[in-house]
């Protein structure tokens, strides 16, 4: 699945690093992964990164960054802790952050829980004894995943959302573990950036599922943009057969993450609607970067829609590009690796 999310009781390190070296993340108390995100109707790939330690040293910038700062605050690493002080400074960040947050810091680390099933550790930032950034991240026995960073806008200048990054990759040095995991970045979609600004990083491969250097990655290797490349050579071969068929986006690829019950959840961002006027079941074929193939999936709609995603979010989207019918998949009927081998597969169903 791209999309899954776990809800565990416990969260041991090794079990944490075997999570993290597979492209999960934790959001609250469950842990997670997807692989496709959808801003303002814009569809991105996730890929997710991390920073290998091994001989790792901090560029002259960086080290720039670390002496100024140190210079003029004072730093802590220290266990974890949430505080009336933290939650104060997470509603001033929280009023200037360009994006939908959780109410209370509480709510965001732990799901308005009082326990923590992660050993998580901070980095504080001070200004003459006044708290002014905050950064948590997991340690596991091999790894650190960065968790979350707020920081007083007032100080914005001073870039301490990624000084405490920083903070946290030298305590990795510092306890010679091998792995630091930012999260993902966006192609396409600079907000998520600065991560890459942490030294040479490694991209979660999909196809392989191995961790690859990130100044490899071809642009057209994208999941995204490969399964768009692929979904539209494979339309104008049907369009030439006077198939009906439509590329269309799917803004509900991570039903996974929200469904109620457990179903085979159709978790693809953008498929060939082979059947677009049909009712009762559809069509539905992908470009897999999992297997660098085709496949033809027949899916049956899913009724409970309302539980899952709100009626007036998926009206937004135009019909005629989006496919918002919350579908599961029924059953494999076709797979092929090829644009002329897929598509005389799909007319064999039309007819």
């Amino acid at each position: 699945m791209f999309a899954e999310k776990h809800y565990p009781d416990m969260m041991v390190p090794e079990e944490l690093d075997a999570y993290l070296a597979r492209g999960w993340y934790r959001m609250g108390q469950t842990i997670f992964t997807t692989h496709f995100l959808c801003f303002n109707h814009q569809f991105f790939s996730a890929v997710w990164v991390r920073l290998s330690l091994d001989g790792y040293q901090f560029r002259k910038s960086l080290r720039k960054l670390i002496r100024n700062n140190q210079i003029e605050f004072q730093t802590e690493i220290r266990r974890a802790f949430i505080d009336s002080e933290k939650e104060e400074l997470y509603q001033k960040y929280k009023a200037s952050f360009k994006g939908v947050l959780a109410p209370s810091l509480k709510d965001s680390l732990l799901d308005g829980e009082d326990f923590n099933i992660y050993d998580t550790m901070e980095v504080s930032v001070y200004k003459d004894k006044q708290l002014i950034a905050t950064s948590f991240f997991d340690q596991g026995k091999d790894s650190v995943a960065s968790i979350m960073g707020i920081y007083d806008p007032d100080y914005q200048k001073n870039s301490l959302g990624f000084y405490t990054m920083l903070m946290e990759i030298s305590f990795c040095l510092k306890h010679e573990l091998p792995y630091y995991y930012p999260g993902y970045i966006v192609p396409g979609y600079p907000r998520f950036d600065y991560k890459l600004r942490i030294g040479d990083v490694e991209y979660y491969d999909l196809q392989t599922y191995k961790w690859q250097a990130f100044s490899k990655l071809n642009p057209q290797d994208i999941p995204l943009t490969k399964m768009r490349n692929k979904l539209g050579l494979l339309g104008r071969a049907l369009e030439k057969e006077k198939a009906a068929v439509q590329v269309q986006y799917y803004p509900l690829f991570e039903a996974n993450l929200f469904g109620f019950w457990r179903a085979q959840y159709f978790d693809y961002p953008i498929m060939l609607n082979c059947l677009p006027k049909q009712s009762n079941y559809f069509l539905l074929c992908v470009f897999d970067v999992h297997e660098n193939a085709y496949i033809l999936y027949q899916c049956s709609p899913f009724e409970d829609l309302h539980f899952y995603f709100n009626e007036s979010y998926l009206k937004s989207f135009d019909p005629k590009n989006y496919f918002t019918s919350l579908v599961i998949i029924d059953q494999v009927l076709e797979k092929d690796p090829t644009v002329e081998g897929i598509a005389q597969k799909i007319m064999a169903h039309l007819d």
